[in-house]
Formats: C-alpha cells, sequence, structure tokens
C-alpha cells in the first residue's frame, strides 16, 4: 500500500521531493535498474495530466531517488488542491510509492 504525504507547492518556486527507498530491515534498496514517474492532476479521475515530475536517480545503490519540478512548471499551475502519486517500475511490477494531495499556493511576486 502507497503512503500518504500531503505537500505544498509555491507558484513559481522549485520543488523537490526526495524518497529514499529501503527495505523492512532498514536496509538501502539498490534501484539501478527500476524508473520512477509521478504525476499531479486535478483529481483522481481526471484524463488531463496537469503537470509531470522529472525522476532523478541520485544514489542507486543507496535506493534514493529525487522527483522535481522546475519553477517553470509550477508557475503554470493554478492555486488549489491537486492529487499526485509516484510510482516505481521494477521490470513488468508497478508500485505506487507515494500519493496525496498537492496545494499550490499563489504567487506574489511577479517578474
Amino acid at each position: 500500500m502507497a503512503a500518504t504525504r500531503n505537500i505544498s507547492i509555491y507558484q513559481g518556486d522549485s520543488y523537490a521531493h526526495e524518497l529514499r527507498l529501503k527495505t523492512s530491515a532498514s536496509v538501502a534498496i539498490d534501484i539501478s535498474t527500476r524508473t520512477y514517474a509521478g504525476q499531479i492532476r486535478k483529481r483522481r479521475g481526471s484524463d488531463t495530466i496537469t503537470a509531470t515530475f522529472t525522476s532523478s536517480p541520485t544514489n542507486l545503490a543507496g535506493g534514493i531517488v529525487t522527483l522535481s519540478l522546475p519553477a517553470s512548471i509550477t508557475a503554470g499551475l493554478a492555486a488549489g488542491t491537486y492529487v499526485y502519486d509516484f510510482q516505481e517500475t521494477s521490470g513488468t511490477s508497478v508500485t505506487t510509492l507515494v500519493t496525496g494531495t498537492v496545494t499550490v499556493t499563489g504567487e506574489v511576486n511577479r517578474v
């Protein structure tokens, strides 16, 4: 079952979420053969993707992957509440690791 974590993003700011994957015995999982993806949508049943996270393994042997959104993407998100999830693909197996809501706070400063 996926963990639930609600996140907040400030419109126009860069956002990064680091996942540290470990076994139940707290041993890091080697993620060198796995891929990761994350999406934001207005609601779970929506066919429209609001934003797509970029995944960057930062430590393959240590089980660390970072999912991020650049400021150029968050600038285009309207203030409000959305849903998201992060999934891992290992071979033909797909597992949702984290899910929750995304609250986007509208920025004040505009250039």
